[in-house]
This record gives structure tokens, C-alpha cells and sequence, in this order.
């Protein structure tokens, strides 16, 4: 496990993710047995909350794109894609504003999803305007030559 995920799971998501992952979950009104998908899921945290609300007849299926991983990502999505219509929800915690192609993300949101799913998504606005962010940004890529916030295009 790296330093940065370690990190991201002991200080930002009790004190940011996890508070905030509440907030979505209760807006999207889950139901037993629903088939969710997390995007951008960082270290989970939106999908651990919501496996208990969907039980075990539901399914729980966590993406995000780690710098450190994108290889190995794109290999596995070459070999496995996400069924057309399958899931009754998708949630995107503060991740969308980082795709580089937000509407080809959001297509793809929609062809998962079974007919009358749900999308809920929680948006900040661009790195550009962020400057928690930005700052995380320019400190990974001097101490670690790569960005920790910057996902590559959808």
C-alpha cells in the first residue's frame, strides 16, 4: 500500500470523505439489493458505507484511476467491462470535476445504469479553483513526480 493512499485513508477521509459520504448516501435512497457502482471511489469510503444498506442480495463495485496503478487499470478494463444496464445506482464522490472528459464520464455513468437508476454525484469545481487541491497537486509532483489528484481521462 502507498504512503499517499495510507495517508488519504488516516486524515482525509474521517475528517472530510467519510462525513460527506453520509450526506450522498442518505440523498440516494438505497434500497436492499440494489447493485451499486462508485466512482472515483479514492479508498472506498462511499462504497463501505453503502454494502451494508444494500445487504447481501446487493452488489457494491468501487473504480478509481491511481496513478501509480493506471496500467494495470487499463488492463483489467480491456478484459473486464462493465455490463450494459446493470446497476440501479452510481454514485461519483468529488470526482468528476477531475476527468478530463466529463461528459464521456457521464455516459458511461448512464450505460450502466439499468433503466430508471439513479446517478448521485457530489461536485466540487475544477483543480483550477481549488486550491486545497491545487496545492496537493503541486506538492505530489515536486516530492513524488506525479500528481496524487489529477485522474487520467474517462
Amino acid at each position: 500500500m502507498s504512503y499517499l493512499a495510507e495517508s488519504y485513508e488516516r486524515f482525509m477521509v474521517p475528517s472530510l470523505f467519510e462525513p460527506w459520504s453520509f450526506h450522498l448516501i442518505q440523498r440516494a435512497n438505497l434500497q436492499l439489493g440494489e447493485r451499486v457502482l462508485d466512482i472515483a471511489c479514492g479508498t472506498a469510503i462511499v462504497a463501505r458505507n453503502v454494502v451494508p444498506r444494500v445487504g447481501s442480495q446487493g452488489m457494491v463495485v468501487g473504480l478509481d484511476v491511481n496513478p501509480d496503478m493506471i496500467g494495470m487499470a487499463q488492463a483489467m478494463a480491456e478484459r473486464q467491462r462493465l455490463p450494459n444496464e446493470n446497476f440501479d445506482l452510481v454514485f461519483c464522490q468529488f470526482g468528476l470535476m477531475f476527468f478530463s472528459n466529463q461528459h464521456a464520464a457521464l455516459k458511461e455513468m448512464h450505460r450502466v445504469l439499468k433503466t430508471g437508476g439513479r446517478v448521485v454525484l457530489g461536485v466540487w469545481q475544477g483543480l483550477d479553483r481549488h486550491p486545497f487541491y491545487q496545492t496537493l497537486h503541486e506538492v505530489s509532483q515536486r516530492h513524488l513526480g506525479k500528481s496524487s489528484v489529477q485522474l487520467e481521462e474517462s
